[in-house]
């Protein structure tokens, strides 16, 4: 009688331990569900692909597979066999593990922007955008933080992320920002690399051109908002005392609260104001909006002028306008430095002009 064929039992071969047991150079995590390791069917709770999988999928030894998916120089593999571990890696979905790859590069691909809250505003939000995808090109990732001391003070803060860099938005304070800087490996302060202050020297002189010596200024009630406006009004008074024009009384607003809007407009109005400049372009055209609901002309029977040509303002809004490419591209040629170890170029500040519409 003869004996029943063997069968080779299922899972890892012999003496090669199972995926979850050996220590990995590049532990991975799944994406997708398709072509899951050991016949996983959807529906299953997923585990995550490990090197052993791609090997024995390639029919290659694991050593090989870590050299390729490691890139390690000084390694003599054919091309086909590369090609072949790289293809069957995709194909499983296999995916480094970020903390093993930071540990086995010595540095995170985490850029980690801190900023005092998230409304960034239209320039804010450019910049990042631009930011992204730069370090997108270099494998690297913008992770942005509501940076509050009190909330999370920053030893936890680095227990919580290792970042390759961190850069201090401007709605940061300078103690702030300084504090950063000591603490951080590498920082780059963004702080006093934009013209605020000649922001608001620009909007008084234009509008005393235009004949204007009675002005109004606003100030946002949002504390990141203000830190920038501080600098933009400290800009504006000096521009006043050049010209021999009354000192600048700044009122607050907030721009969720339209009463707040009409309360500075009844002020301005009632104190014989001409014109009004604002710190940014969201005030300016709530300004703009709550003239016209009165009957009133913006730049007849009152002058607005704001700061940022945002896509909003470029129908009638009189602005200074802010190069946000020049910017972003001296910002971002910083932070390659900076993560290269080279010193960062300085990031050029002559990047406003004044642009004149129908309100001033």
């Amino acid at each position: 009688m003869s004996s029943p064929p063997s069968r080779r039992p299922s899972g890892p071969p012999p003496g090669d331990p199972p995926p979850e047991a050996h220590g990995d150079p590049i532990m991975t995590e799944t994406r997708g569900m398709a072509a899951q390791p050991g016949g996983q069917q959807p529906g299953e709770p997923r585990r995550r692909v490990t090197s052993s999988d791609v090997a024995r999928a390639a029919g290659v030894s694991r050593t090989t597979v870590s050299y390729v998916l490691n890139n390690v120089e000084g390694r003599r593999i054919p091309a086909e066999t590369r090609e072949l571990v790289i293809r069957t890696a995709e194909s499983l979905g296999h995916i480094p593990f970020a903390p093993a790859r930071s540990l086995r590069l010595g540095r995170s691909n985490i850029v980690l922007v801190l900023v005092r809250d998230y409304t960034l505003g239209w320039v804010g939000s450019e910049l990042l955008r631009r930011l992204d995808i730069a370090l997108a090109e270099r494998d690297q990732v913008v992770l942005l933080d509501r940076y509050d001391p009190e909330l999370r003070p920053t030893p936890k803060l680095w227990q919580l992320v290792s970042p390759a860099l961190v850069v201090g938005m401007s709605g940061l304070s300078l103690s702030e920002q300084s504090t950063l800087e000591l603490e951080s490996e590498r920082f780059l302060r963004l702080q006093g690399t934009f013209p605020n202050e000649r922001i608001g020297e620009m909007q008084i002189e234009y509008l005393n051109r235009k004949g204007h010596r009675r002005i109004g200024y606003a100030q946002d009630v949002n504390r990141a908002a203000n830190l920038i406006g501080a600098e933009r009004l400290q800009g504006s008074r000096h521009a006043c005392a050049d010209l021999s024009l009354p000192d600048l009384e700044p009122v607050i607003v907030d721009p969720d609260r339209l009463e707040t809007v009409d309360a500075a407009l009844d002020g301005w109005l009632a104190k014989g104001v001409s014109a009004v400049a604002l710190p940014t372009d969201e005030i300016a055209l709530l300004v703009c909006a709550r003239l016209t609901a009165r009957g009133l002309v913006p730049g007849v029977d009152l002058a607005v002028i704001g700061v940022d040509d945002i896509p909003a303002a470029r129908a009638d809004l009189t602005t200074v306008a802010i190069d946000v490419e020049a910017w972003a591209t001296g910002v971002i040629a910083s932070v390659t430095a900076l993560l290269d170890d080279r010193v960062p170029p300085p990031i050029a500040s002559d990047i406003v002009r004044l642009v004149e519409r129908a309100s001033a």
